[in-house]
């Protein structure tokens, strides 16, 4: 009885486990098709975008250069001025008395000038009489000349009153709005010109009909900037409105954020209805290149040759017969020219983004992405002004899916612009969706593999690159092709 009720349990198992691993363990259903896009003429822009703050172009404190209490003071936050308003009155009592006594102290002056002139020409009409000696003639002299300079120092003296006296009134130097006002009536404040902190700032203002954006652009698109390059800027207060201005420098010092260079770029906006404020963020997209009704094809449809394994494993097609159709390709090629084809001076390649130029191996989503090798299709993809890259494609035929050898010039996000190798009309397949579907099915048999092994009376699940099967639970055997 012991031994049936073991032979029993052992069947049980052995059927359970038959039925769970039918379950679990069977193979998933074949790859959806891959998707094809049609290549099609396209406008392609590169732009660079950045995001920055609005400022005003000319800020301008306003100091006093007299000291003193400010008695009035019209203007607030806010205020628009002309040239000559009054921004504030300063206590003017001081500066008042000593101006009186500089006027004062210039007609007793010129008065000591009328006085001694008429005593020298006594003394000039005595001394040719021979009535004067020629002592007496020389103090006239003298006492002439000296009131003469008493006068000189009089009127120097007035003028320094006069102008402290104009100071202690301040008016607008531009036209502009008020933007701060730090002060109010019945502060004391110190002179700009005597203190040695520099004196009170009374207000800040700024002529807003011209302001700027101060953006951070990376190192890497700072050299497809220049001055005079049309731009165009959004601002969160107006999201539906854009804004036309003009880059107007590139600032020569580098700002390191979080271990990226970035150089400061000035644009400079047009505010003559005064929507735009100082501080609000805004993005600004400065206009690179475009090309109107190109031939583009697919980002998502281009791999370089450094990618041709993952690709060809994606398709379930055999690399080394992909490479030699893509060598072929280059023999049959007008002069036997290498991969970069017709050359690489033309500076049409250039990025809206660091490392997004034509054939760029950076983009999301792409298993095995980087840069492909010296002297292989693709090379240097990430270097500005590289265009004209020959890259490959895989385009739906009559037979199926075959490779071609494209080269690439202006590109952007999501096209890039076809020199040669496809012409319009052709489907080429998006690679993508190609790489999930292969990542998946790799994953799913991972996980077959790892349940197996751990499953007691149940034997290894098949393994994708015909590894052997063990026993007693068992792990699967080596073979299996290496994937993102």
């Amino acid at each position: 009885m012991r031994r049936a009720m073991i032979y029993l349990l052992v069947g049980v198992v052995v059927v359970g486990a038959f039925f769970f691993g039918r379950r679990f363990f069977r193979k998933p259903p074949p790859d959806a098709a891959v998707p094809v896009e049609l290549v099609q003429r396209q406008n392609i822009t590169v732009t660079v975008d950045a995001t920055g703050t609005v400022e005003p172009i000319n800020l301008v404190e306003v100091k006093s250069k007299a000291s003193g209490q400010i008695i009035r003071m019209p203007v607030e936050v806010g205020s628009v001025v002309k040239p000559g308003d009054l921004l504030a009155q300063i206590d003017s009592s001081d500066v008042r008395n000593q101006y009186d006594q500089a006027y004062a102290t210039l007609q007793a002056a010129q008065a000591k000038v009328e006085v001694s002139g008429a005593q020298r020409k006594r003394a000039d009409a005595l001394f040719d009489q021979q009535i004067a000696t020629a002592d007496e003639h020389e103090t006239a002299i003298l006492d002439f000349s000296n009131a003469q300079a008493l006068v000189v120092a009089a009127r120097a003296n007035l003028d320094i009153a006069r102008k402290r006296l104009a100071d202690a009134t301040v008016l607008a130097p531009i036209a502009g709005t008020v933007l701060n006002k730090p002060v109010s009536v019945g502060q004391v404040i110190s002179s700009a010109t005597s203190n040695v902190s520099g004196g009170t700032t009374l207000l800040q203002m700024a002529d807003l009909r011209r302001i700027r954006l101060r953006t951070l652009v990376n190192e890497t698109d700072v050299g497809s900037i220049r001055s005079g390059q049309a731009a165009t800027v959004q601002v969160d207060a107006y999201p539906k409105r854009t804004f036309q201005g003009l880059v107007e420098k590139i600032e020569p010092q580098a700002v390191v954020q979080q271990s990226v260079t970035m150089f400061p770029v000035l644009v400079s906006i047009s505010n003559e209805e005064g929507l735009l404020l100082p501080g609000m963020n805004g993005e600004v997209t400065m206009l690179v290149e475009e090309r109107d009704g190109v031939v583009a094809v697919p980002l998502d449809a281009v791999r370089t040759m450094r990618e041709l394994p993952v690709v060809a494993e994606a398709l379930g097609m055999n690399s080394d017969s992909i490479r030699a159709q893509v060598k072929a390709q280059f023999a049959s090629r007008a002069g036997g020219q290498g991969p970069r084809g017709a050359g690489s001076d033309s500076t049409s390649g250039r990025r809206r983004r660091p490392g997004r130029v034509a054939g760029d191996t950076g983009s999301p989503g792409r298993p095995g992405a980087d840069a492909g090798s010296p002297g292989r299709p693709g090379a240097d993809a990430g270097s500005p002004g590289r265009d004209r890259q020959a890259q490959i494609v895989f385009v739906k035929t009559a037979r199926g899916l075959e490779v071609r050898v494209v080269r690439l010039g202006l590109t952007n996000f999501d096209f890039a612009e076809v020199l040669d190798g496809v012409s319009e009309g052709d489907q080429v397949a998006l690679l993508n969706v190609a790489e999930l579907q292969a990542q998946r099915s790799q994953n799913l048999s991972r996980i077959r593999q790892r349940m197996s092994a751990n499953m007691p009376g149940v034997g290894s699940a098949p393994s994708t690159g015909g590894g052997g099967a063990g026993t007693g639970g068992g792990g699967a055997g080596g073979g299996r092709r290496g994937g993102p």
